[in-house]
């Protein structure tokens, strides 16, 4: 005997329209993903800075510990090896997509030359 269940050819359908209404759509992405990585790189440039300044108290204060014969390895290595993977991020992101960016906004170098 045949029998349609409603509840699930209703979510068919509905992940159906989803999946075609992606698949299908014209450039209409194209301005919501250039908003969305220009968002991304705001948020990564903000967060990078604070990070850096924090990593920079944090090693002060590991240092201070280090002269008064309280040097604690653990945390030096962690400080140390997040300033690393935050470093090696845009190396990475740049890896991940070959280097072809097409003209998006991509993650540069945040050196500031004096």
């Amino acid at each position: 005997m045949l029998c349609i269940k409603v509840k699930k050819l209703t979510i068919l359908t509905i992940m159906l329209f989803a999946v075609s209404s992606v698949l299908f759509a014209a450039d209409s992405h194209a301005q919501l993903f250039g908003e969305l990585i220009g968002s991304g790189n705001k948020i990564f440039y903000g967060m990078r800075n604070i990070i850096y300044a924090v990593a920079g108290f944090g090693i002060i204060a590991i240092a201070i510990g280090g002269f008064f014969g309280n040097l604690n390895w653990k945390w030096l290595s962690a400080v140390i090896i997040g300033l690393m993977i935050i470093a090696l991020t845009v190396a990475l992101l740049t890896y991940m997509v070959d280097g072809n960016t097409n003209g998006a906004v991509t993650i540069t170098d945040t050196l500031i030359s004096g």
